[in-house]
């Protein structure tokens, strides 16, 4: 699953391991986005003091939805793993349940199973199955 499916995708399924890495990506990109946004807003644009429009809150806003976006899909995809509707993603917007939702989606484990969501993410929850290198049989046979 390339980075631009793992973190804007509302589709599919993902286990633990892409949902931590997504997560901690997710949040480097915000960082360094934030980064840019109150450097050129130094750089380029006074801050009015009573006009919020005038400053760096609108490009920071546009950042903020995004990355929220983006959470909210890793998280729809990991419930879709453990077989429920990525509706519940909505559950990290209550103010102390999304870290006990954070929590509960690192440790759960997803279903062994297809479901109606996907098929099961591959071993290594980042690339597809087929795409894995097969280790030759010790046997020598096939």
């Amino acid at each position: 699953m390339n980075p631009f499916q793992l973190l804007w995708s509302f589709d599919g399924r993902i286990g633990r391991t892409a949902y931590a890495g997504g997560l901690l990506l997710n949040l480097v990109l915000m960082i360094i986005a934030t980064a840019i946004v109150e450097d050129l807003n130094r750089r380029w644009g006074p801050i009015a003091a009573f006009s919020p429009m005038q400053g760096h809150l609108p490009p920071l806003l546009a950042v903020v939805v995004f990355f929220i976006w983006a959470n909210m899909a890793l998280t729809a995809k990991r419930f879709q793993d453990l077989g429920s509707s990525g509706w519940f993603s909505l559950l990290l917007l209550v103010p102390g349940l999304g870290f006990i939702v954070f929590i509960v989606l690192l440790i759960a484990r997803g279903e062994d199973k297809d479901n109606c969501y996907g098929p099961v993410p591959s071993t290594s929850d980042l690339a597809p199955a087929h795409h894995l290198p097969q280790r030759p049989s010790r046997t020598g046979i096939g």
